[in-house]
């Protein structure tokens, strides 16, 4: 059973690509010392002798082996294309010791030849270092037939899984026939593990504050209306799913954890005792002491228009003065504005730098914003048309040092363009969403006793 991963290396050498080698030994004309050292470290980690037995376990493809780093280098300087990605790092690792090294390596050969062995200059390394034989298979970004880059895309990835495994089952091995991949998003993943909020901690908490206080199904779901989520626990399905307040696609229940499963969800709202009923009671009618101090809200409730509506969102999503909000006490229709926190910051900024208080003043700021990105992208252009052409060195320089800044500039202004149209198409919702919040306030005030 083989598993394979890719990954680009970029300039810069991170904590994998730790083997750092002689930066005298690694100089090459037209090249970073970013671009060099992060090849030459992805080079030697790759044919550590450490790890491949003195490298007996190592292949060049087009390229020799020793020489690998300078044979890469002098395919992108003939065809012009020095930075970027220096090149592509590939594993492929087989089940414990399902395999001998010698054959690891032997389809670790084939499978790079097969992918990549027509057009660009690979090493391929089996490493013995691990409890289970594993071949790095590193290439050069740059093709040296007709110079173009390796296209890293999904696309690619399944190829290499997909031969992997076909050579995996001519020779007999063993192969993953349905694998899973990720239950959950990389990227909300590092969310959950930084403690920040994302769709699946907030429904857990949610489903968990439902169940907590709800003795039969009926009443888990009137917990579950309230707090503005869908839900669909039809008894012939497979999976019970939730959808959270703002969102269309559902969640299933259980990709939440082993807490939230049918069978889990039944078992925990019918071991409930009648308790929790007077507990929600008890909840519902505890008064709070009010106090008549300044606060930030008065300060925000001075302004005016949009600046104010995003000033005071920000401040209901506890992003002000700094992010001190607790996501089990905001109103539901909140909880996942918890994941834009950063985004209305950004907005409610922009608003009050340009004293956007109207739909007027923003579509205004919107033209001009244009008109500005309209001439910077036509000077540009006309500077780009300019280096193509021979000129004095110097000269080339100063075009090139203006295309730069020019670029910022675009960069900055899309990003404000961004804003507008999205202050405009979200602005609406906000609106709702603190009305919501606040008619929610002043209901509970109402049933408070005096």
């Amino acid at each position: 059973m083989a598993v394979t991963k890719i990954k680009r290396i970029r300039g810069n050498p991170g904590d994998p690509l730790s083997y750092i080698g002689n930066p005298e030994k690694t100089r090459n004309r037209g090249f970073s010392e970013a671009d060099r050292q992060a090849l030459a470290d992805i080079i030697a980690y790759a044919a550590d002798e450490k790890k491949t037995e003195k490298q007996y376990f190592t292949t060049g493809i087009n390229c020799d082996v020793e020489n690998a780093r300078e044979q890469f280098n002098i395919t992108k300087l003939s065809f012009n294309k020095t930075g970027g990605i220096v090149c592509g790092h590939c594993m492929q690792s087989f089940d414990g010791y399902e395999v001998t090294p010698e054959e690891a390596h032997e389809i670790g050969v084939q499978m790079s030849k097969e992918l990549w062995g027509d057009r660009f200059q690979i090493v391929v390394a089996t490493h013995l270092n691990t409890n289970n034989v594993h071949n790095h298979i590193v290439f050069n970004s740059v093709s040296f037939v007709d110079g173009k880059r390796f296209h890293f895309c999904t696309e690619e990835t399944m190829r290499i899984r997909a031969v992997s495994d076909r050579i995996c089952r001519e020779r007999n091995l063993s192969v993953i026939e349905h694998p899973e991949g990720k239950r959950v998003p990389y990227s909300l993943y590092k969310m959950e593990k930084a403690g920040m909020p994302t769709r699946y901690n907030v429904a857990r908490q949610a489903l968990a504050e439902a169940i907590s206080v709800s003795a039969n199904m009926e009443e888990f779901k009137s917990e579950l209306k309230k707090r503005g989520y869908l839900y669909q626990f039809n008894p012939r399905r497979k999976y019970w799913t939730v959808t959270p307040p703002g969102w269309t696609k559902a969640i299933r229940t259980d990709r939440l954890g082993d807490q939230y499963t049918r069978e889990m969800i039944l078992q925990r709202v019918f071991s409930n005792d009648i308790g929790v009923r007077m507990q929600r009671m008890r909840n519902e009618c505890r008064s709070t002491n009010h106090y008549d101090l300044k606060r930030r809200i008065d300060k925000i409730m001075g302004r005016s228009g949009l600046e104010k509506l995003y000033l005071r969102y920000c401040y209901e999503l506890g992003y002000l003065p700094k992010y001190r909000q607790n996501p089990v006490r905001l109103h539901a229709v909140l909880k996942e504005e918890l994941l834009k926190c950063d985004l209305y910051s950004e907005e409610a900024k922009f608003l009050a730098r340009y004293n956007i208080s109207t739909e007027e003043d923003l579509e205004k700021r919107m033209k001009s914003l244009t008109e500005d990105y309209s001439s910077i992208s036509a000077q540009r252009s006309e500077l780009r048309q300019k280096l193509r052409r021979k000129m004095p060195v110097e000269e080339e320089a100063q075009c090139r040092e203006k295309v730069r800044e020019l670029t910022a500039e675009l960069k900055d202004t899309r990003k404000e363009l961004k804003l507008c149209r999205d202050i405009r198409e979200r602005s609406g919702q906000v609106e709702r969403n603190l009305e919501t919040v606040i008619e929610y306030r002043t209901r509970g005030k109402e049933r408070k006793p005096l």
